[in-house]
């Protein structure tokens, strides 16, 4: 499907997700949590649960990996005290790693090429913390296609909640019948559910080990440049 019969009215905007949609940066983050769990005297995780735990940011990541479990995120599983420890290790490990292990996927950069010369607005909307998606983006050499990035922390509320979806499309003065959605997990599908935002799904990120055409996405395409 191409992009202009994603939506009824031309795209003004176009929203993505980064980790698992735009850069495969789970090699920089499984170094840094097994340098976390190694300073923790705990075995490593690997590259494969990295993988499956990416998705809700940086603290859920930490959590899982302190937990070996997808779960470990939920209340009462890991200690605050362990918790707290093992994230600074972790922020301290992963601002050595960011973007020295990553790349773009294919069709990403050609995509992004093609919708700045053609004056759609960008912009990054992500769980991973602010400073490390700034840090990645410049690594990569795409930041200078968004006029806006939000981070997991930049707001009250990060995906699947609505918010920040809804404050990148109220600061371009964009509505939900102009802008698009892109991303890899069912957070992205059920951000722009709440948003009432057409979504487009990738198959190769990180959904957790499921299909993203479980979350119902309004489309899928195995490379963003099949909808140019």
């Amino acid at each position: 499907m191409k992009l202009f019969e994603l939506l009824d009215s031309p795209v003004q905007l176009i929203m993505y997700d980064l980790d698992g949609t735009l850069v495969d940066s789970v090699p920089d983050l499984a170094i840094a949590l097994d340098k976390m769990l190694t300073d923790l005297n705990l075995p490593v995780a690997g590259d494969e649960k990295a993988r499956l735990w990416v998705g809700n940011g940086i603290p859920s990541l930490v959590q899982r990996a302190l937990a070996d479990d997808m779960m470990g995120d939920q209340p009462g599983i890991v200690d605050e005290e362990t918790f707290t420890r093992a994230l600074e290790r972790f922020k301290h490990h992963y601002a050595i790693e960011v973007g020295q292990h990553s790349s773009l996927y294919p069709g990403v950069f050609t995509f992004l090429s093609q919708i700045h010369k053609a004056g759609i607005k960008q912009a990054v909307v992500t769980n991973k913390s602010e400073i490390f998606t700034e840090s990645l983006l410049k690594h990569m050499g795409i930041e200078h296609f968004f006029e806006l990035s939000i981070g997991g922390d930049s707001l009250n509320e990060k995906k699947p909640h609505p918010m920040p979806l809804q404050h990148t499309m109220k600061h371009f003065d964009c509505t939900r019948d102009n802008t698009l959605m892109i991303g890899d997990s069912r957070n992205d599908v059920k951000a722009a559910r709440a948003a009432e935002v057409k979504v487009v799904g990738l198959p190769y990120g990180y959904n957790h080990g499921e299909p993203i055409e479980s979350a119902y996405p309004d489309t899928v395409v195995s490379d963003l440049t099949e909808l140019l």
